[in-house]
């Protein structure tokens, strides 16, 4: 949904109708557990807070990503300087985030398009 011109704005934002679409697809698949579109938008508000504080996180020195645990990784004396400025960054320390790099697709910079 995040690539498609279908779901999305030019600005890349989501259109108002896609919660109500992702209810109706997950419903389908799942039932009985009674989806509702408020549960899909705070996931999807959570998602998006943790991606930008990673994304903060990797454009500060001595912060990088780790590919092969799924995390931000830095020194102790980094991170803890940065806590100290930066209360939110204490959710993504020694914490695993195995869709990160789909996140980054969905909220920060969808892949172009093949020009046709």
């Amino acid at each position: 949904m995040a690539v498609s011109r279908l779901w999305t704005t030019s600005s890349g934002h989501f259109r108002p109708s896609y919660t109500s679409y992702l209810k109706r697809f997950m419903n389908n698949d799942f039932p009985d557990a009674s989806i509702e579109e408020w549960h899909i938008e705070a996931k999807i508000k959570k998602w998006r807070r943790t991606c930008f504080i990673i994304v903060n996180l990797l454009d500060r020195p001595g912060f990088e990503w780790d590919a092969s645990q799924n995390m931000v990784v830095a020194e102790d004396d980094v991170w803890d300087a940065f806590i100290q400025v930066n209360k939110q960054a204490r959710e993504a320390r020694d914490v695993q985030f195995p869709l990160f790099e789909d996140w980054r697709v969905c909220f920060i910079s969808p892949p172009e398009e093949p020009e046709e």
